[in-house]
């Protein structure tokens, strides 16, 4: 939980940085927030992404950067039976990353498609505890890691200032020890405010 607030406040920096060397005259600040789907367990969880565009080049293209995070959680009920008795155990697992993109998109009409490249820092827990005969853990595995990851989107300009995103990013984990996962990919639907 230690390293989760470290990586919030991570976070914010970055984006209180970003606010405050932007050039205003072609700053524009993007707040969003969606779903995340991803290839492994757990599988769905929430994202928020803060993005200001550094670059116009007019009339069509532009180039930006980001400021993300997403988090996972999943609790699963086993029961395991040993020599006759019954155990229930509860699994929790819970995800969470931060990381900063560079990405660069075009004008397209209603639909403005985007493509990027970012790093970031990936958090991976998996927990077993007892709730039956005490509260105790079984077993634990606490890792970070690096990433790296590239992706591809489109943002729907139907709507002045509200923009409905999709998107779809691989990730690939630098050096994973505890976890069998070392690419992942994800897909994400939500909605960015631009002002």
């Amino acid at each position: 939980m230690y390293q989760f607030k470290i990586s919030i406040c991570a976070f914010c920096i970055t984006g209180l940085c970003l606010l405050v060397y932007a050039d205003k005259g072609v700053a524009q600040i993007g707040i969003g927030a969606g779903l995340d789907i991803r290839s492994e367990d757990p599988s769905h969880g929430y994202g928020l992404r803060l993005e200001y565009r550094i670059l116009n080049l007019p009339p069509l293209a532009d180039l930006k950067v980001r400021a993300h995070g997403s988090y996972f959680s999943e609790t699963k009920k086993r029961t395991y039976t040993v020599n006759g008795l019954s155990t229930e155990v509860f699994e929790e697992k819970s995800a969470f990353d931060v990381g900063a993109a560079f990405l660069a998109g075009v004008k397209l009409g209603p639909v403005h498609p985007y493509a990027g490249i970012g790093l970031g820092v990936d958090s991976s827990e998996f927990e077993t505890a007892r709730t039956v005969s005490q509260p105790n853990r079984l077993k634990g595995v606490n890792e970070e890691n690096l990433y790296w990851n590239l992706f591809f989107g489109g943002e729907l300009s139907v709507i002045p200032y509200i923009k409905p995103f999709f998107e779809y990013r691989f990730v690939q984990l630098i050096n994973p020890e505890n976890i069998n996962i070392k690419d992942s990919e994800r897909f994400s639907l939500g909605i960015i405010f631009r002002f």
